[in-house]
């Protein structure tokens, strides 16, 4: 869960070009100050290059995150791409990036602790625009009296698929802020796939004054600054976003980490429509307009995948880097001592008690760390015992995918975020759990599935985001 909000508040903060600049941004979340931005643009010849940096920290009960991410977008001055260069840091080796257009495809490099991946998809079909061309069509379009303007776009976060972008022009006036008293337009800013919306404030050259995200967890505000101020120091915890996200469900929810299945209503708090999937040990029991009923069962598979799985399930990616030869070790080691006819299942399972154990350090204080980090680290929290077991599956044979949602905790009678792993075995989707002593629980609710594929993984667990902070649960019935 940590690595998609944060690239969501991430996101959100993001300025785009619209002169050649250099500006200091100040970010706070609920009010707390959370971190910084700076964006620059440069010209040299024909060549255009912008790049934006969002760095934020983020408290995890009693731990402390830090995540940082650079994108750098190169284009002609017509528009044209050349190359964009992102990095992310969630708090352990960095991820980096590369997409490299050429005449009919975009050529993806992947890079983490010195292991490359390398890849090309085709150019996307969709006409789209960089960062800088963008603002430069709203700029134009705005300024001739247009007070909606759409153009579709390209974001790292969700990979080479064009998203589509809406501005509208809420208001006009003026804004105070450390530079002085700036004239602004309001514009919403709605984007294909992410469920909540934002608010940018523009100078009349379309520069980026502020930029509000409302999200049921809260505000984040990105404020235009001087260097000192935004780089200053905070004076002060970073925001919560852990235990100020649990779900204490109403009914009798006791030891649901024990029971045989449950049945649980969920709805959303502002009313929006709520859609889950079903998958795994969990399937629809019953539909209303802002709610569902679930039935999730302990011990059962019961939905066979529809059209099979997908390829991504069973290739290598940067975060799952099945073909990592310290992955393909520690899985084969795992298991060593099974019969040679041992059932894919029977595989599984061992995959999943191995995990478990080999991450000695369970803590808080990695965002998402890939496989191969983890299986040489053992450090991590259960997104990367879920994305090690993925990695380890593959790594035999297995498809796998990472599944993010909520679990019961008895220790805090509330169910928190979570993320545990998928196999695909005889035409269904199996849950394995490698935080847990048993194989799954029935106390699991299923969000989002992921791939976590190069350059489109995180595109799959959007539907989250908008549930944070956003969900009421009653438990309906509980099986012993």
């Amino acid at each position: 869960m940590i690595r998609v909000l944060a690239s969501l508040l991430l996101l959100a903060c993001c300025g785009g070009a619209s002169a050649v600049y250099d500006s200091w941004y100040e970010l706070k979340l609920g009010g707390v100050r959370a971190g910084w931005a700076h964006g620059t643009e440069h010209i040299q010849g024909d060549l255009r290059t912008v790049s934006s940096t969002e760095s934020m920290r983020i408290a995890r009960g009693p731990s402390e995150v830090s995540v940082t991410a650079t994108t750098v977008w190169v284009d002609h001055l017509d528009g044209t791409p050349v190359s964009m260069h992102w990095t992310q840091d969630m708090g352990g080796v960095p991820v980096e990036t590369t997409w490299t257009f050429q005449p009919g495809e975009v050529v993806i490099e992947v890079a983490q602790g010195g292991r490359v991946s390398t890849a090309t998809q085709p150019t996307p079909r969709i006409g789209w625009l960089t960062p800088a061309a963008s603002l430069e069509v709203l700029r134009r379009k705005a300024s001739a009296g247009a007070d909606e303007v759409q153009f579709h776009t390209l974001m790292p976060d969700l990979g080479l698929t064009p998203v589509k972008q809406t501005m509208r022009r809420i208001g006009q006036g003026v804004l105070e802020s450390p530079r002085g008293v700036i004239e602004v337009s309001t514009w919403s800013v709605s984007i294909e796939g992410l469920p909540v919306e934002l608010e940018t404030w523009f100078s009349p050259d379309f520069h980026p004054v502020k930029t509000i995200m409302n999200a049921p967890f809260g505000v984040l505000e990105s404020t235009l600054t001087d260097r000192a101020t935004a780089r200053g120091a905070s004076g002060g915890p970073a925001p919560e976003l852990f235990t100020s996200l649990f779900v204490r469900p109403t009914g009798e929810a006791e030891s649901l980490a024990t029971a045989r299945r449950v049945f649980l209503r969920l709805t959303t708090q502002d009313g929006s429509p709520l859609e889950l999937p079903a998958s795994g040990a969990q399937t629809i029991a019953g539909e209303r307009d802002t709610g569902v009923l679930l039935l999730v069962e302990r011990e059962a598979s019961m939905i066979p995948a529809a059209g099979g799985v997908a390829p991504a399930c069973a290739e290598s990616s940067a975060m799952i880097n099945a073909s990592d030869a310290q992955v393909e070790s520690f899985a084969r080691s795992a298991i060593a001592g099974l019969p040679a006819d041992a059932s894919p299942g029977t595989r599984a399972e061992a995959l999943r008690r191995a995990v478990r154990a080999w991450i000695t350090d369970k803590g808080l204080e990695t965002a998402f760390a890939s496989a191969s980090e983890t299986v040489r680290n053992r450090v991590g929290d259960c997104s990367e015992h879920g994305v090690l077991l993925a990695a380890a599956l593959r790594a035999i044979g297995i498809p796998s995918r990472v599944a993010s949602g909520l679990v019961w905790m008895d220790g805090v009678d509330a169910f928190g975020w979570h993320m545990w792993t998928q196999a695909f075995i005889d035409g269904q989707w199996i849950d394995l759990d490698a935080t847990l002593p048993t194989p799954f629980s029935a106390g699991h609710v299923l969000v989002a599935t992921s791939t976590l594929k190069d350059g489109d993984g995180q595109r799959q667990l959007m539907s989250m985001l908008g549930l944070l902070g956003n969900l009421d649960i009653e438990v309906v019935r509980v099986d012993r």
